[in-house]
């Protein structure tokens, strides 16, 4: 039975990553062919998200920083459930894959029809997104002064190798694209006590408005 879930579960991560791959492709593809301006997006992202924390936040963030309403067009903030529910075989507990494959599908309608621009996120989601390349380098963002103070709260992830039944790291990391900010105080309404990091998207079009959001919350 364990080795029937092993097979199972590597099989849905080969398709999470797939999924992240292609998500990628759309995010440089899709989004470049507009003519009209899209909304400022900010996406919070994880398997337990507060709703109505992140409308509040919004509401907030939009009266500090007005001008993240472009051309008329109020930003949106969303709220993303998505993410592998983990297996528990002692206890009897399966999970679905096709679950937590839902919001991935979500993920991609909205990269499909809108930008993106700032992405807050638990850690297993946030790594899967980067392995994808769907995040800007840190060092494309800020200058030399700003990432010797952001250091200690670097976030890159492990390549891994997905060729066995679980995958392995190969020893190589993406590049650093994210800050920690676990124990954010405007954050934690939202995640609660999760380990969080925030990233700006790789094509975003809103990139000092994103530096700015982003700063808010360091």
């Amino acid at each position: 039975m364990e080795k029937k879930m092993a097979i199972k579960r590597r099989a849905f991560q080969r398709v999470l990553l797939l999924i992240a791959g292609g998500l990628t492709v759309c995010l440089l593809g899709c989004s470049g062919n507009k003519s009209k301006t899209a909304p400022f997006q900010m996406v919070f992202c994880s398997l337990s998200i507060n709703d109505k924390a992140v409308s509040d936040f919004g509401a907030s963030l939009l009266k500090e920083i007005p001008e993240l309403t472009i051309d008329g067009k109020a930003p949106m903030f969303t709220p993303m459930i998505m993410g592998e529910v983990k297996n528990d075989i002692e206890a009897g507990v399966m999970s679905d894959p096709m679950m937590g494959m839902a919001g991935i599908m979500k993920m991609v309608a909205i990269v499909s029809t809108s930008d993106l621009d700032v992405f807050v996120s638990d850690m297993e989601n946030a790594a899967r997104q980067a392995r994808g390349g769907m995040f800007m380098p840190l060092a494309d963002i800020f200058s030399g002064d700003d990432l010797a103070a952001l250091e200690s709260r670097f976030l890159s992830f492990d390549i891994l190798n997905t060729e066995g039944i679980e995958p392995v790291p190969t020893g190589e990391k993406t590049p650093v694209c994210g800050i920690v900010i676990t124990g954010n105080e405007k954050m934690k309404g939202i995640f609660g006590d999760q380990e969080i990091g925030v990233f700006i998207i790789a094509n975003t079009k809103n990139l000092e408005l994103s530096k700015k959001v982003v700063k808010t919350l360091l």
